[in-house]
């Protein structure tokens, strides 16, 4: 996009700045806190409502969710929540729901670099324990940080890739620890509206029959903005 001087310059570098929030970093999927998904957290936020469907999947297992996100106009921070369904290997399904909070942090509203910090609560419930020690009740506490970079591709779409590594708190059955975990993403802007999220996660593992993870994860999501056309 081309500068001019004087109030064109400032007007072309808040549109640019505002291409670069709508297409490119944050229309991400509406992240959660929930057993079986992985950790993904892009850097930027998307002021307004976000609504998405998430899938998960791996050794583990497999999760269904819907989740949503809320930020404010001043994008400087994004409330995330949702609720699912898990299937664990050899042990069952249960429901799954969790909430997060990231605060972006760094580089500006044209910047194609960024970083953000997150904490979130997620948990599953079941009945009967399926195998001796096995969580009847999960919860996991991550706390981590991310960095992303994104790019704008052309005037209605982007793509923005991050990494976010966390330690993470998880109690079930008898049993307490926290692990090493890492994620990296990739958000990609199909219309001004709706996106579309990829990712992986891997590190420190747990047995699965005390809730888990004992493997890498994978994740995808589909996310729409609401009021954006």
């Amino acid at each position: 996009m081309r500068r001019t001087s004087g109030d064109g310059g400032q007007t072309g570098v808040w549109k640019l700045g505002l291409v670069l929030a709508l297409i490119a970093g944050s229309r991400s999927s509406a992240v959660a806190q929930m057993p079986g998904a992985p950790v993904l957290q892009n850097v930027w936020a998307t002021p307004g409502a976000v609504g998405a469907f998430n899938f998960g999947g791996g050794s583990d297992g497999e999760v269904y969710a819907a989740a949503a996100s809320w930020a404010p106009a001043s994008s400087r921070f994004a409330l995330s929540g949702g609720f699912g369904a898990r299937r664990i290997t050899s042990i069952g399904s249960r429901s799954v729901y969790g909430v997060r909070l990231a605060i972006p942090f760094g580089g500006g509203p044209t910047s194609a670099v960024g970083f953000a910090a997150f904490v979130g609560v997620g948990g599953s419930t079941t009945g009967k324990a399926a195998v001796p020690d096995s969580a009847q009740s999960t919860s996991e506490v991550p706390l981590g940080a991310a960095i992303g970079w994104r790019k704008a591709l052309g005037s209605t779409h982007g793509i923005s890739v991050y990494a976010s590594p966390s330690y993470v708190l998880l109690s079930g059955g008898s049993k307490k620890s926290g692990l090493v975990r890492g994620a990296v993403g990739a958000d990609v802007g199909i219309t001004p509206a709706l996106g579309l999220t990829l990712g992986v996660e891997f590190g420190q593992t747990r047995g699965r029959a005390v809730g888990g993870p004992s493997g890498t994860s994978y994740g995808v999501g589909l996310a729409y903005a609401f009021g954006r056309r």
